[in-house]
C-alpha cells in the first residue's frame, strides 16, 4: 500500500469514527472533540502498540480495523473523562483568574512605587513589571470581550429564555410522572424526551466554555502520556517550547541556558537515549534548581516531575548499592535501589555535585546517558529514555569563577556552544569559560562527556540581578505566607541591605539560595507576628524600608486602595465582577451536566425497583428546581421585554434568595 493509499484509508477510518462514536462521546460528556484529536489518537495507538495491546503489520483487515476503532474510542473517552472531571472538580480556571487579578494588582502597585522612588537602577525591573501589566491587560481584555458579548447579545437572551423554558418543561414533566402516570411505556417516553432536552442544554454550555470543554490533540496526548510514561510533546512529535513562556521570567541572568537546552532538544537524538543530558557548570545560588524545575514544567507539564539526587551524599562504600538495590539472598531480603523504584522513569532527574561522586557512580551515569537504561541489583532493566538528565558540577568555580569578581561583565558574554574550542574567542574575551571546560574534561574524561548533549556554564549574577532575585523571593513569600492578597514591596535601599547581608565571603552557599535563607530567618518571623496580631488584612501592602542612619530595615502596612489612582481601582473592581460572573456561569454549566449524570442513572435503573426510580426522578427534579431562576411570568413575557429576561437570568443567585425568603415568610 502506497503512502497516499494509507492516508486515504486513515481519512476514511477517522470519518467513520467521527460519524459513529464522536457524537456519542460528545453528548455523553458535554464536550467537543476536534477532528485532529481523532487522527492523533489513531497515530499514538499505532505508534505504541504494546502499551495499547494492538498488534498489526501492514494493511489493516476488517478485524484489526474494528479493534483499532475500539482502542481509539477508549482513548477518546479517557480524554473526555479527564477533561470533564477537570472542569467539574478542579478550580484551575477560577484560580487562574484570581491569580491573574492579584498579579495585575501587584503590578499596578509596584509600578506606582517605582515611579515614586525614581531610582535609575530600578529601570530594568520597571520594564519587566510594565510588560507583565501589558500581558495581563491583554488577557483580561480578551476575557471581558467574550463574556460581555454573551451578556449583551440578543441571541444570548434568546438562549437563556429557551433554557428557562426547557427546565420548566422538564420539571413539570417529571413532577407529572411522579404524581400521575408511572407505567413502563411512559417511562421510556420520558427517557427519550429528557435526553432531547438535556442535550440541547449541554450544547449551550459547551459553546460558552469551548476552550475548557474541547478535546484537542494536547488532551489526547495528556491522557496517553499516563499510560506510555512519555511527555505529551514527545507523543505529538513536537519540540518543547522553552521560550515565550510565563515561567521563564523567574530565570534571572541565565537565559542562555534555556537557549542551549532548546537547541539540544531540537537536534535529532540517537535512539534509546534520554531526551537530553546536560552538565551545568555553576556555583551555589546561580539558579540551577530553579531552571531544573522550569524544564520539568515546560517539557513534562508539571514542576513536581523533578527528582533530585545530591551525589555528595553518595560517596561511601555502599553508595552504589543504595542507588541500584541489593539482590535478594537466603541471608537477607532484597532491597530496591533509590534510582530503581520505577521500571520506567519520566521527568527531569537532577544529579547535584556530580564531581563529588566516586568512579562507580560516574560509570553508572555513563550507562544512563549513553544507553538510556541500567540494570538494578536484582537484574531488572530500568528505562531512562523518557527522562532529561541534568548534572551539576562546581569544578574550578571557586578558583576560576570568584563570586562577583571583576570578570562578571565578560561572563555575561558566554557563548552557548559554538565558541567552546575557538582560540580566537578565548584570546579576545580572556574569560574563564574554557578553563572551566578543561577542568571538567580532565576530571570526568572524554568518554563521559561524549554522551552529554551540552556543557553549559552559568553566569555570575551581578548586584542588580541579585536584587531582582530578592524581589521574586519577596513575591513568593507574600503568596505562600498569606492567602489575603498581600503585596510586599521593598525599596531599592532596603534591597541593597538584604543582598549585602545575605552574602558572606567564603560561604559555600551563595546567591539566590542565600537570599532565600536570609529572608526566612529575618522576614518570615515578622510576617508570623503580624498574622498573629491580625495586622494583615485583605489586599494590603507591606513596605520594607531602610534607615540611612542605622542601616536597619523597618516594616509598615498600608491599604492598597489609597495608593492607586482611581482609574486603576475601577479597573480592579470591574475585573472582580468579571471573575464572579465567570464563576457563576461555570457553576451553572456544572449543574446542567449533573442532569446528564442523573439521566444516565435513570436509564440504568429502568429495570430496578420503582422506589429506586422514584428517588432518581426526585433528584432530577431537585437539580432542575435549583437551576430554574427565572419566574414563569417573566418567561412568558420574553417577547415583550427580552432585556428583563436576560437580566433576571444573569442574576440567578439574587432570584434564588428572594424565592427562598418568600417561602420562609409564608411558612
Amino acid at each position: 500500500m502506497t503512502g497516499i493509499d494509507a492516508e486515504l484509508c486513515m481519512e476514511e477510518f477517522v470519518a467513520k469514527i467521527e460519524v459513529e462514536d464522536q457524537e456519542k462521546l460528545e453528548l455523553e460528556y458535554g464536550v467537543e472533540i476536534e477532528a485532529e484529536a481523532v487522527v492523533d489518537a489513531c497515530r499514538i495507538i499505532k505508534q505504541y502498540p504494546d502499551v495499547f495491546q494492538f498488534n498489526c503489520r501492514g494493511t489493516l483487515d476488517d478485524t484489526e480495523r474494528a479493534i483499532l476503532q475500539m482502542k481509539v474510542v477508549e482513548l477518546l473517552e479517557e480524554a473526555c473523562l479527564r477533561l470533564r472531571h477537570k472542569f467539574d472538580y478542579s478550580r484551575e480556571g477560577e484560580d487562574e483568574l484570581e491569580v491573574g487579578e492579584y498579579r495585575l494588582h501587584r503590578a499596578l502597585v509596584e509600578l506606582n512605587e517605582i515611579e515614586k522612588e525614581r531610582e535609575p537602577s530600578t529601570q530594568k525591573w520597571r520594564d519587566r513589571v510594565a510588560k507583565e501589566r501589558e500581558e495581563l491587560n491583554d488577557m483580561w481584555n480578551k476575557l471581558e470581550i467574550k463574556w460581555l458579548e454573551l451578556q449583551a447579545s440578543r441571541q444570548r437572551y434568546d438562549i437563556r429564555a429557551r433554557e428557562a423554558l426547557l427546565l420548566e418543561r422538564m420539571r413539570e414533566g417529571l413532577v407529572y410522572y411522579l404524581n400521575e402516570e408511572r407505567s413502563k411505556e411512559n417511562f421510556s417516553g420520558l427517557l427519550q424526551w429528557l435526553d432531547e432536552h438535556v442535550t440541547e442544554l449541554l450544547y449551550t454550555t459547551r459553546k460558552d466554555f469551548k476552550h475548557e470543554l474541547t478535546v484537542s490533540s494536547h488532551a489526547i496526548a495528556l491522557a496517553a502520556s499516563l499510560l506510555i510514561d512519555a511527555p505529551p510533546s514527545q507523543l505529538l512529535s513536537e519540540s518543547p517550547v522553552l521560550q515565550n513562556h510565563e515561567s521563564i521570567r523567574r530565570v534571572i541572568g541565565q537565559e542562555h541556558v534555556l537557549l542551549a537546552v532548546s537547541a539540544a532538544l531540537s537536534r535529532q537524538r540517537p535512539p534509546r537515549r534520554p531526551i537530553g543530558s546536560f552538565i551545568f557548570m555553576c556555583g551555589s545560588g546561580c539558579g540551577r534548581t530553579e531552571i531544573a524545575k522550569l524544564l520539568a514544567t515546560l517539557v513534562f507539564g508539571k514542576k513536581d516531575m523533578l527528582t533530585e539526587f545530591d551525589l555528595e551524599k553518595y560517596t561511601g562504600p555502599n553508595s552504589l548499592s543504595r542507588l541500584l538495590g541489593v539482590l535478594c539472598s537466603h541471608i537477607e531480603p532484597g532491597k530496591k535501589g533509590e534510582l530503581c523504584v520505577k521500571k520506567r522513569h519520566l521527568g527531569v532527574i537532577l544529579f547535584d555535585n556530580v564531581d563529588k561522586a566516586p568512579v562507580s557512580i560516574i560509570e553508572l551515569l555513563t550507562q544512563i546517558i549513553g544507553f538510556g537504561y541500567l540494570v538494578d541489583g536484582n537484574g531488572n532493566s530500568v528505562d531512562f529514555t523518557n527522562t532529561m538528565i541534568i548534572m551539576t558540577t562546581n569544578i574550578g568555580c571557586d578558583q576560576l569563577w570568584p563570586w562577583n569578581c571583576k570578570c562578571a561583565d565578560e561572563v555575561q558574554k558566554f557563548p552557548v556552544k559554538e565558541g567552546l574550542f575557538d582560540d580566537a574567542w578565548e584570546r579576545n574575551h580572556n574569560s574563564c569559560y574554557l578553563s572551566l571546560l578543561r577542568e571538567t574534561k580532565n576530571h570526568f574524561g572524554p568518554q563521559f562527556l561524549e554522551y552529554v548533549d551540552d556543557v553549559i556554564g552559568f553566569r555570575s549574577l551581578s548586584s542588580q540581578q541579585l536584587k531582582a532575585v530578592a524581589r521574586l523571593q519577596l513575591r513568593d513569600l507574600a503568596v505562600y505566607m498569606t492567602q489575603k492578597g498581600l503585596i510586599i514591596y521593598s525599596s531599592e535601599a532596603a534591597l541593597d541591605i538584604i543582598v549585602r547581608r545575605s552574602a558572606w565571603p567564603g560561604d559555600r552557599i551563595k546567591g539566590g539560595e542565600k537570599i532565600r535563607m536570609w529572608l526566612e530567618q529575618n522576614l518570615v518571623p515578622v510576617l508570623f507576628e503580624m498574622i498573629s496580631k491580625n495586622e494583615i488584612s485583605d489586599l494590603s501592602i507591606m513596605y520594607i524600608e531602610a534607615s540611612v542612619e542605622t542601616d536597619q530595615l523597618s516594616f509598615r502596612m498600608e491599604k492598597t486602595g489609597r495608593l492607586l489612582e482611581e482609574r486603576d481601582v475601577n479597573q480592579l473592581a470591574s475585573l472582580k465582577e468579571l471573575r464572579l460572573m465567570y464563576q457563576k456561569e461555570k457553576e451553572r454549566a456544572k449543574r446542567i451536566y449533573m442532569l446528564r449524570k442523573f439521566q444516565n442513572k435513570l436509564m440504568a435503573s429502568a429495570n430496578a425497583g420503582f422506589d429506586h426510580v422514584t428517588n432518581v426522578v426526585q433528584d432530577l427534579v431537585n437539580i432542575i428546581q435549583d437551576l430554574i431562576t427565572i419566574p414563569g411570568s417573566i418567561v412568558r413575557s420574553f417577547l415583550d421585554n427580552p432585556k428583563k429576561v436576560a437580566m433576571a437570568a444573569l442574576n440567578e443567585d439574587e432570584v434564588r434568595q428572594n424565592k427562598r425568603a418568600k417561602k420562609g415568610t409564608k411558612g
